[in-house]
């Protein structure tokens, strides 16, 4: 079997239970090995960084300490000399100087004892601070081991069920198990780097046309498969007179939305869950409106009702354990709420249920506004993009295999460049309709390339897929000419969407 750099785990296990015969005999085995492969490569080198994130925070936890008893030791020796410089001058054993009296004297040197005190009271206060965040630091590496290992745990057992079973009926099923662990690795990420994004001030509101009903009604449908699982179901209800057409943020309100709905599914069985959309007023061509996600679930006590809108807290600590979850989502949504000049509130009851609300005026655009949405359709259908010449230019082959794929089923004729030098020299040898360009490549990155292909050319679309999702990384690549980007993992559809609009 041919893959390259694979894990010695992984090998030896595959030589273990699988023959060479029967991979070579089953593509979708050799693929899916492959796959796998590249998890147990990623996941060392996550790994590595997360320790030595740790092991960073714990040294300056300890220059903190060391800091604060060097200070002690110097405070205490400026105290002993300062008492006996006091005793002399009581005893009038030292000789003044002719402008200097004892109560000139005592005064600096009692100055000097309050600055001291004062730069002391500072140290506990930083020592403090410092027991703190490192305590809650340690909170946050539990929960996300915990919800790191619990998909990854999922993938590895599977992994061992289907080096055991080899049915096609087995291998359909267990692949099923593994999109979602995938999938929820992917959420966890994204709220890391959302909250990070957020306290950073890196996150900018845009101002938008938008249909505000057509994106309810989206985020209802599309969670209506996760609330099943709960056996919940979904219900929207919009204000007949609510007048949808808005200008603001649709990837952050359908953030807010789909995080605060996703929570209600959490922790409601066999419920209903209600998202109500309610007009309240119309004045100076603004709407104002309230949202209410409603839910019959177990309900929050009201004395934890603050507690759950802080980072990495949640009702109770069983919550962990019984749910899931970082606690980041409602801290999140919170966050995404002032930025919008709003704020959540919270009606519960314990066994009722919980009613989360919040109150937007927003400007209603004249219709003559293109409409734009930044989130894809859950019923967006695939284009065929026929005749489409792309320029793929991707340094990982396994990401390359896979954007290929998708790709050539929509019957895009694809180019491919392992870095940003081959990725001009085909430029310059060919015709390509878009560029998509990765911007983390060896030899020449995404950046470079595509500076030096803005210097000849200046009207090629070229789309980033990225792995990045700081805001640093993106607004640099937007400055080097990059038209618009994607981050990895991508959604297909969102990739369809995008590619369409460059077809001829």
């Amino acid at each position: 079997m041919m893959i390259e750099n694979i894990h010695r785990q992984l090998n030896r296990q595959i030589k273990k239970h699988l023959s060479e015969d029967f991979i070579a005999d089953n593509e979708a085995v050799r693929k899916f090995i492959e796959v796998v492969n590249l998890s147990y490569l990623n996941f060392e080198k996550d790994a590595e960084l997360f320790e030595q994130s740790s092991r960073l925070n714990d040294l300056e936890y300890y220059e903190i300490n060391q800091k604060l008893k060097s200070e002690l030791d110097k405070k205490e020796n400026i105290q002993n000399k300062l008492i006996q410089a006091i005793k002399q001058l009581n005893d009038n054993e030292i000789t003044l100087g002719k402008e200097e009296s004892p109560i000139d004297l005592l005064q600096i040197l009692r100055d000097e004892i309050e600055f001291k005190k004062e730069f002391q009271d500072q140290l506990y206060l930083a020592k403090s601070n410092a027991e703190k965040a490192n305590e809650a630091k340690s909170d946050f590496l539990s929960i996300m081991s915990h919800e790191i290992r619990t998909p990854l745990n999922a993938i590895i057992g599977l992994i061992y069920i289907m080096e055991k079973e080899n049915t096609l009926n087995s291998f359909q099923e267990n692949l099923g198990v593994l999109k979602y662990s995938a999938q929820n690795l992917y959420l966890l990420i994204n709220d890391i780097l959302d909250f990070n994004k957020i306290e950073a001030g890196k996150i900018d509101i845009e101002k938008i046309p938008f249909d505000f009903k057509e994106l309810v009604l989206h985020i209802g449908k599309s969670l209506e498969i996760k609330a099943s699982e709960n056996l919940n179901r979904i219900e929207v209800i919009i204000d007949d007179d609510f007048i949808t057409n808005v200008i603001s943020d649709p990837l952050r309100i359908g953030q807010i939305i789909t995080n605060l709905v996703s929570n209600a599914i959490k922790f409601t069985k066999n419920g209903l869950i209600q998202i109500k959309i309610d007009q309240i007023q119309q004045k100076d061509n603004l709407s104002i409106f309230k949202v209410q996600i409603i839910d019959d679930g177990i309900g929050i006590d009201i004395q934890k009702f603050n507690l759950i809108f802080q980072k990495f807290e949640q009702a109770e600590t069983k919550t962990t354990r019984q749910f899931g979850g970082t606690g980041l989502g409602l801290a999140i949504t919170k966050k995404l709420l002032h930025l919008l000049n709003s704020d959540i509130e919270l009606q519960s009851e314990i066994g009722i249920g919980s009613n989360f609300s919040f109150i937007l005026e927003l400007p209603i655009f004249s219709k003559n506004l293109e409409l734009k949405n930044n989130i894809v359709d859950y019923d967006y259908k695939e284009e065929n993009l026929e005749g489409l010449r792309v320029l793929l230019v991707e340094d990982n082959l396994i990401n390359i295999k896979i954007a290929e794929k998708i790709l050539k089923q929509w019957n895009v004729n694809v180019d491919k460049a392992e870095n940003g030098l081959i990725g001009i020299e085909k430029f310059k040898a060919n015709v390509y309709d878009v560029i998509l360009m990765d911007l983390s490549m060896p030899v020449m990155d995404g950046y470079e390339a595509t500076a030096i292909i803005r210097n000849t050319d200046t009207l090629i679309p070229i789309i980033a897929l990225t792995a990045s999702s700081s805001y640093g990384y993106l607004e640099k690549a937007m400055q080097f000419g990059i038209n618009e980007y994607i981050i990895k993992p991508f959604n297909p559809k969102e990739l369809n969407m995008k590619l369409r609009k460059y077809c001829k």
